[in-house]
C-alpha cells in the first residue's frame, strides 16, 4: 500500500483517481459529520454552496448545519460545533451541512469508488478500514483554510498516515512523510497546535475555543463515515 497526501485540494494528484480518499478538515467540517452521525443522525449530506444546501434542507426537513466566517448563516438550524450535534438535534433525521472548507474540498474531489470523512476524533476507525482493505494506494485530502495549508489537517494527515504504516506496512510519499513529522513533533500537544492553527486562531477570535479542544482529541469518536452513491455521509461503529 502506498499513501499519499494532498496538502490542499488543489494539490489532488492527477492519476490514482480510483483510489480510495479521506476528505480531513478537523476545525472543523469532517468533526462534525463524524459527531452527527455518532449521535444517530441518519446521514450527512454535504453540499458546497449556501443557497443549495438551505433549497435542499427545506425540501428534506433536514437538520441545516454549517457556517460563513465560523458562525451559523441566520436562520439555520445549527453552526458547525461538533458538540452541538448531538441526539438532542439531530438522531433520527437527515443533516445537510455546507462550510466554507471542508465541504467544497469533498465537491472538489469528484466521484470516487470510496470516500471517508476523517479526524482526529475518528483516526484509528478510519485507520484500519483503509487498511483492512487493501487498496493499492490511499490518498488523504486536507481541506485547507481559503486554499491554504493547515496545520491542523495536515497533522490528522500524518496521524492517519502513521497508522497505516504500522498496520498495512504502507509507503508514505514525501508529502506523507511531512504530514507524519508534524504529527510525531505536536503529538503530545495537539490542542496547542490546534490553537495555534490559522482555523484555531480564528475560532479563539470568536469565542468558540472549546471546538479546538474537543477537535484536538484522538478516537474520542470510532465512527467511521463514509459516503455513499447517493452523496450522503453514512456512520457505523468501528468494531
Amino acid at each position: 500500500m502506498r499513501v499519499d497526501v494532498a496538502l490542499t485540494p488543489a494539490l489532488l494528484p492527477s492519476v490514482a483517481r480510483d483510489a480510495p480518499a479521506v476528505v480531513i478538515d478537523v476545525l472543523r467540517a469532517t468533526s462534525t459529520i463524524v459527531c452527527a452521525l455518532a449521535a444517530g443522525c441518519t446521514g450527512v449530506r454535504p453540499v458546497a454552496g449556501l443557497q443549495d444546501a438551505e433549497a435542499l434542507a427545506r425540501r428534506s426537513g433536514a437538520v441545516l448545519g454549517g457556517e460563513r466566517e465560523g458562525v451559523a448563516p441566520e436562520g439555520w438550524d445549527l453552526g458547525n460545533s461538533p458538540e452541538s450535534y448531538d441526539a438532542a438535534a439531530c438522531r433520527g433525521r437527515d443533516v445537510v451541512l455546507c462550510t466554507t472548507n471542508g465541504t467544497a474540498a469533498i465537491a472538489a474531489l469528484g466521484p470516487r469508488p470510496r470516500v471517508l470523512a476523517g479526524c482526529l476524533l475518528n483516526a484509528e476507525a478510519t485507520a484500519r478500514s483503509l487498511a483492512d482493505d487493501g487498496a493499492e494506494t490511499v490518498l488523504l485530502v486536507c481541506a485547507g483554510t481559503r486554499g491554504r495549508l493547515a496545520a491542523d489537517d495536515v497533522a490528522a494527515a500524518g496521524c492517519l498516515a502513521g497508522s497505516l504504516a504500522l498496520m498495512a506496512a504502507a509507503e508514505p510519499t514525501d508529502s506523507a512523510r511531512a504530514a507524519i513529522a508534524l504529527f510525531d513533533a505536536w503529538k503530545h500537544d495537539l490542542g496547542g497546535l490546534l490553537a495555534r492553527s490559522e482555523s484555531g486562531r480564528r475560532l479563539q477570535r470568536i469565542g468558540l475555543d472549546a471546538d479546538i479542544a474537543f477537535c484536538a482529541q484522538v478516537d474520542r469518536v470510532p465512527v467511521l463515515a463514509e459516503l455513499d452513491a447517493g452523496g450522503v455521509f453514512r456512520g457505523r461503529r468501528s468494531r
